[in-house]
């Protein structure tokens, strides 16, 4: 379905993802950096005794007491071990989806070994249509939402995460031939062929969105938002669901599971109907993080006043305010791409090691250490898309070194002013840079809060039967055992080291800044 669009794009929405898009989901849903929130370390794994902790209130419950009803189709993947950890108990008024952070579009399971069926509507798992394509239900499941609030008192505020384009690479036949251009027998151009008509199925589903608010009458009051979670996975590395490489992020350096550009910043479009019309079609340069869409709704919603412990900023003014590009950086001058603690993967330590990435204005820096997932497994290549051959190759500085122990380590420096494809390493040459943002980070150490990560539990514990299929075994974890939200053990907070003595002025302020009270 085309859809024209009339709102404005967003040139530096950022992400908290490094490995992968549940630490972005968990940063959206509580405007908090995922080291602050217990989700900084690899993803909620299926049948396993996590869940987002419970102390946190989310983005639906907030809008809950605004008064607004509040519906999520698609993907939930914010834990499932506890009632008390499913949608329909973290605010959400109806919910229809799946519980983990993919499926097999047809048998609606997460793997073959992990063959328990995920689609969820409400609180119960549901089998009815088993054998549908995800997008083709979510795409049913949105219009029937929809429709159903038309002439109620209520707002309604409504989250679609649809599954597509997650891996396995499953289309069916109509997506498949929505690209027949790329028509190669070779096995890249078929996986590019797929992942686009899945890419296709996520077109037909926002417009399907936009069309039932028609219907419904509530087109001409909303606010719609898109954005993603990550950046799409140019390039294979072990890890399940990021061996079939499809997605394409060119000119941006790299992709999923990187703290790149490619892996970490995407495409945001907003739509707003009070917005003046001469605004359609416009683009907007500014630093935003995706904790911020929390507090931005929140305004947007009539509420101004924000929990003081999140990480999130409020974009409304850059959203319906006076905007200039000359106050790109008035509302947020930093944020905190990745700070992660591996923990969870090491039996001999408490606090493992780290891995960070941090934005300062037009600055951005990388920083990983000896043991770090990121200093190993990720590839930081650019990648063309396989249907442009013809475009230009791109190339530049390694981000990899050897420390003094002769361990592999990452340390980058990058000017995305000047360098916006991260080609040139500058870590070397501005020292006092390097030290002022490494202390920036040393900062923020100290608020982490212990990872809630577990490994997946024995399948037979986790499920049993039902109509025939493995389902859900209800509450297989102790909520106050398993992922209580707890500091991270002081013995953890050590911190990065550089030689460097010199630092850049951090204390100007720009909110303080006649510019920005302009």
């Amino acid at each position: 379905m085309d859809v024209e669009f009339e709102g404005l794009g967003f040139e530096n929405v950022m992400l908290a993802v490094f490995l992968f898009s549940l630490r972005s989901r968990s940063a959206l849903m509580t405007g908090k950096y995922p080291s602050n929130n217990g989700l900084s370390q690899f993803v909620i794994f299926p049948l396993s005794k996590s869940c987002l902790p419970l102390e946190h209130k989310i983005l639906p419950q907030y809008l809950k007491e605004l008064g607004y009803a509040t519906k999520y189709v698609g993907k939930w993947h914010l834990g499932e071990c506890h009632e008390s950890c499913l949608p329909t108990n973290r605010g959400i008024d109806e919910f229809r989806g799946i519980l983990f952070g993919q499926a097999d579009y047809f048998q609606w399971v997460y793997t073959e070994k992990h063959g328990v069926v995920e689609r969820y509507v409400n609180d119960s798992v549901s089998l009815e249509n088993i054998g549908t394509h995800l997008t083709l239900l979510e795409k049913s499941d949105v219009k029937e939402m929809i429709v159903a609030h038309k002439g109620k008192d209520s707002p309604l505020f409504m989250m679609v995460s649809t599954t597509a384009p997650h891996t396995p690479l499953q289309t069916t036949e109509e997506m498949y031939n929505t690209h027949d251009f790329l028509n190669g027998s070779e096995p890249e151009s078929i996986k590019r062929r797929k992942y686009l008509g899945l890419v296709s199925a996520v077109d037909d589903i926002i417009g399907e969105t936009i069309q039932s608010l028609k219907d419904a009458d509530l087109y001409n009051n909303s606010v719609i938002i898109f954005t993603s979670d990550n950046g799409g996975t140019s390039l294979p590395y072990r890890f399940p669901g990021l061996l079939e490489a499809a997605g394409n992020n060119y000119p941006l350096r790299s992709g999923k599971g990187s703290m790149l550009e490619g892996g970490v910043k995407v495409p945001t479009l907003y739509f707003d109907t009070r917005l003046p019309q001469k605004y359609a079609g416009t683009k907007r340069d500014f630093l935003m993080h995706i904790s911020d869409w929390l507090p931005t709704m929140m305004h947007l919603a009539g509420n101004d006043s924000f929990d003081v412990s999140i990480d999130g900023v409020s974009q409304y003014g850059n959203l319906r305010g006076s905007y200039s590009e000359l106050k790109k950086y008035c509302a947020r001058r930093e944020l905190l791409l990745s700070l992660t603690n591996y923990s969870a993967l090491s039996t001999e330590t408490l606090c493992g090691a780290s891995d960070a990435a941090f934005r300062f204005e037009d600055w951005k820096l990388l920083y990983g250490t000896e043991s770090g997932v990121v200093s190993h497994s990720v590839p930081t290549e650019w990648v063309k898309p396989a249907e442009s051959p013809e475009l230009p190759d791109i190339t530049g500085d390694s981000c990899f070194r050897l420390d003094e122990k002769g361990n592999q380590v990452l340390r980058c420096l990058f000017n995305l002013k000047e360098d916006p494809y991260e080609q040139t390493n500058l870590y070397d040459s501005h020292p006092q840079i390097v030290e002022q943002m490494v202390e920036m980070i040393n900062m923020m150490k100290a608020k982490r809060v212990q990872n809630i990560f577990k490994r997946s539990v024995d399948i037979n514990v986790a499920s049993r039967m039902y109509g025939g299929h493995l389902v859900h075994r209800s509450n297989y974890c102790d909520p106050v055992i398993d992922f209580p939200l707890q500091p991270v053990h002081p013995s953890c907070i050590s911190e990065f080291s550089h030689d460097a003595t010199e630092g850049i002025d951090c204390c100007n302020s720009c909110s303080n800044s006649f510019i920005c009270s302009m």
